[in-house]
């Protein structure tokens, strides 16, 4: 079996960071991996999985970050891990992150939001190596997907999920033997948001009488049930939808 001089952490959050654990529990031991949920996981599903449940219903190793920095034969693998990597503090330096962007843009929060609310074309997941930067590690390898005039930030999100597990399965075999390749990313042709960046309750309000291009992509961004929906002249909004060249509104 591969991986058996290997302990292999997955840090992080939500349905990916479970679909991850099963994926990599299908080529190593279960003995060989660690999970690191976020500190806000109190093993109780909400409108995503709970990641400590899943580990502690099927008896995987739940650590502590300070457990991990020793652990020389380490790989590291956050998905939506909610801190900072401090690489100095680890003896291992495979350390990896799923990043919910094409880096270097987007880096940092909120990514989702931006690339929906300024009307990128195309989003995707990059895989890298985690530095004392904000996203700024080499990067290993990415996976592409358009989207679609209708996609809102929800639907977005599932894709970006959905996503990140088809790239750790294209790469986790490479990373585990230590054969991938990585490159410098060039910083200065991307974008950073910090987590101050979006304040959604007075962002999502929208006082206007005519929706145009910019509004309608602006208002998809606010679409994410579990959280937030946008407001249009008092009015919450289900969804919004582009059909037959009309915008079609979905009052709550």
């Amino acid at each position: 079996m591969f991986g058996q001089n290997k302990i292999v952490c997955i840090a992080g959050k939500n349905q990916c960071s479970i679909d991850f654990l099963k994926y990599i529990s299908s080529i190593i031991s279960k003995d060989n991996i660690v999970v690191l949920p976020n500190k806000n996981d109190r093993s109780v599903d909400n409108w995503q999985p709970s990641l400590r449940k899943y580990a502690l219903k099927n008896k995987y190793k739940i650590i502590n970050i300070s457990n991990l920095y020793k652990i020389k034969n380490l790989i590291f693998i956050s998905i939506e891990y909610e801190n900072l990597i401090n690489v100095d503090k680890f003896l291992s330096k495979e350390l990896f992150n799923f990043h919910f962007s094409l880096l270097p843009k987007f880096r940092g929060c909120h990514t989702n939001f931006f690339q929906i609310y300024n009307g990128e074309k195309y989003s995707g997941v990059t895989l890298h190596k985690i530095d004392n930067g904000i996203d700024t590690g080499h990067v290993i390898d990415k996976i592409k997907f358009k989207i679609n005039i209708n996609t809102n930030a929800y639907d977005n999100y599932f894709n970006l999920m959905k996503n990140s597990v088809n790239l750790l399965k294209k790469n986790f075999k490479n990373i585990l033997q230590n054969k991938y390749k990585s490159r410098k990313q060039q910083i200065n042709n991307g974008s950073y948001f910090s987590k101050k960046s979006v304040d959604y309750k007075k962002m999502k309000i929208f006082n206007i009488d005519k929706i145009d291009h910019i509004s309608f992509r602006q208002i998809k961004a606010f679409i994410f049930p579990p959280f937030q929906l946008p407001i249009i002249n008092n009015k919450t909004v289900l969804n919004i939808k582009y059909y037959k060249k009309k915008i079609k509104i979905y009052y709550d």
